[in-house]
């Protein structure tokens, strides 16, 4: 190229210049999503009650969740999990599906009947103050979240919850609040 045209110089170097600048943000955009794509997957995997199948995908910042959990509380706490990631703008669940149950009126007994036994555990002082437990059951299997203040607790619910008759097993993802 001559100096002869130097608008067309002063393009073509603009040009170039900001095609660079565009590349370094869209791999620096793309390696912010891969960070927070692995942070998610991390999260998730660390948690007890949410299966580990669960796809991560992350396009500018927004997750996308795929996959079959086992009740709408897994699905509800992976949302939470993905959106407390730093920078993600949003979650899309749109892929994620609950199980359905064979059993729907059973499950529902099921879940009362165990919700109604951790309100007895607390009236009756057999687990202390400040619990936060929310129950869901999908094919006879429980699935407990929340919280307990103490270890013994945990224990007690779980032994609880194992009492209700057509229970086959109970899943946790309760955290000790004081160990």
């Amino acid at each position: 190229m001559s100096l002869k045209n130097p608008i067309i110089l002063a393009l073509a170097i603009a040009i170039s210049t900001f095609t660079a600048f565009n590349s370094s943000y869209a791999f620096a955009d793309a390696l912010e999503d891969t960070a927070i794509t692995a942070e998610v997957k991390a999260l998730l995997i660390s948690e007890k009650d949410i299966p580990n199948t669960i796809g991560v995908t992350t396009k500018d910042r927004i997750v996308a969740l795929n996959g079959i959990v086992d009740t709408n509380l897994q699905a509800h706490q992976a949302v939470e999990i993905a959106s407390s990631v730093n920078n993600v703008i949003d979650v899309i669940d749109t892929q994620l599906k609950v199980k359905g149950s064979s059993s729907l009126m059973a499950d529902a007994l099921i879940t009362a009947k165990i919700k109604g036994k951790i309100r007895r555990l607390y009236t009756t002082r057999k687990i202390a103050e400040g619990y936060n437990l929310s129950v869901e059951t999908t094919d006879h299997t429980v699935h407990i979240f929340g919280s307990v203040a103490r270890a013994l607790d945990l224990d007690t619910v779980v032994a609880s919850a194992n009492e209700v008759k057509g229970v086959k097993s109970v899943k946790t993802n309760i955290k000790v609040m004081s160990q």
